[in-house]
């Protein structure tokens, strides 16, 4: 409960911040290869955002510095450790989770990264079956637990973030998880399957809540702890969507957005939503208060998203480098 009231207030304190002027591209950062997940610490203002070589041998978690964004250190991590990134700002811890499909020998690896000196803690393995491997990672900050979508055994991971160890598996009734979503406040999880269904999951109970058949295929899902809602992309055939969830899994809406659709956050201090849409390169900006379209910025070349509520900035990750754009 201390842990919970703790994250109440940090994302109330952000909510005094003034109102920024409509969204705008604020800055981009090239980077020497391509960049996937990303996570934002709103308390020191960093952004750590997976670098990996894809079969190279010098994988690295970015560190950006929120006030200038500049890329001010790279932190080394083992190959196939770096692909998704979720920040543990109540502790100022960071973890990075990935597979290393390239080698002989197949292994998925979880990397905890100390916030304050930005160097490895340990790295772990946690999965070694062959298959698509981790497909997204949630964190639950209040009982630290990592939620992990485990494409190769069709389920939900979840480990204990202090020991590095399995404590349980969420069935999946064989369905291959995606970019899964936790909200705290709740304790329930989100979790999108490209089968064009969702499952809303209560941990604190360890139960299903809800199947939710919608659209065709549902890749990745962000929860605002505030409203409770839930933003799921939906690459539909013929108009791509992002699906409006209320925290039980009701079907509040579908909105149209762009091509291909993939990465989406959401910033609960402003009620926007943020989505990456890989198809026609550029990003939806959605009201959630009123589930309507307010923008699309072009020349946003990104697949994942991550939104700094503190700064009033969202970061987007892509094949060229990273963009920064202004709320």
């Amino acid at each position: 409960m201390k842990m919970l009231k703790s994250l109440a207030f940090a994302t109330l304190a952000a909510t005094v911040a003034v109102a920024a002027p409509a969204q705008t591209i604020k800055a981009t950062i090239p980077t020497a290869q391509p960049t996937v997940g990303l996570g934002a610490n709103p308390i020191t203002n960093k952004i750590y955002v997976a670098a990996p070589t894809f079969g190279g041998s010098a994988d690295a978690i970015l560190v950006i510095d929120g006030k200038t964004d500049k890329v001010i250190k790279q932190i080394p991590v083992p190959v196939g450790a770096a692909n998704f990134v979720v920040v543990d700002y109540l502790r100022n811890l960071v973890y990075a989770v990935g597979c290393d499909n390239y080698s002989a020998t197949f292994s998925c690896l979880e990397t905890e990264i100390n916030g304050k000196t930005d160097a490895v803690v340990t790295t772990q393995t946690i999965l070694t079956h062959p298959g698509d491997g981790i497909l997204g990672v949630a964190f639950d900050p209040i009982c630290r637990k990592l939620f992990i979508a485990n494409g190769s055994d069709s389920r939900v991971d979840v480990i204990n973030a202090v020991t590095g160890k399995i404590v349980e598996n969420i069935n999946t009734s064989n369905l291959e998880p995606f970019g899964i979503a936790f909200n705290p406040v709740d304790q329930r999880l989100y979790i999108p399957f490209v089968t064009g269904q969702a499952e809303v999951f209560d941990v604190r109970h360890h139960t299903r809540i809800a199947d939710v058949i919608v659209g065709d295929t549902n890749i990745f899902a962000a929860a605002n702890l505030v409203t409770g809602h839930v933003f799921v992309t939906n690459d539909d055939l013929g108009v791509a969507t992002t699906i409006v969830l209320d925290k039980d899994g009701t079907v509040l809406a579908q909105i149209p957005v762009q091509d291909n659709p993939y990465g989406v956050d959401v910033d609960p201090t402003t009620n926007k939503v943020y989505v990456a849409n890989t198809g026609t390169g550029n990003l939806t900006v959605i009201d959630g208060k009123t589930n309507a379209v307010t923008a699309t910025l072009s020349g946003v070349n990104a697949n994942y998203v991550a939104v700094n509520f503190g700064s009033r900035k969202v970061y987007l990750s892509g094949n060229t480098g990273i963009t920064v754009v202004a709320e």
